[in-house]
């Protein structure tokens, strides 16, 4: 399989662990931080398989810690609300 495949599968299952999350009898302060992980998880998919950024070291080593910066303020954000 491609790495193309790969994060579409990998998306598709994420997306369905968000569904079963919000559907779910998960308490909601937990149901927020699993939703923002996964959603952490399903950037870095994008960015890394799909994009193909994988292969280009510098880019991804700034793209992840620019990324981890920002998911690290929205649950930050989400923890003061």
């Amino acid at each position: 399989m491609t790495p193309l495949v790969h994060a579409w599968i990998g998306l598709v299952a994420l997306s369905a662990a968000t569904t079963l999350v919000a559907v779910g009898n998960v308490p909601a302060p937990w149901a927020g931080a699993l939703i923002l992980l996964a959603a952490w998880a399903k950037a870095r998919l994008i960015f890394l398989w799909y994009l193909g950024l994988d292969d280009v070291a510098g880019w991804r080593g700034g793209l992840l810690a620019g990324l981890a910066a920002f998911m690290i303020l929205l649950f930050g954000l989400y923890l003061a609300a």
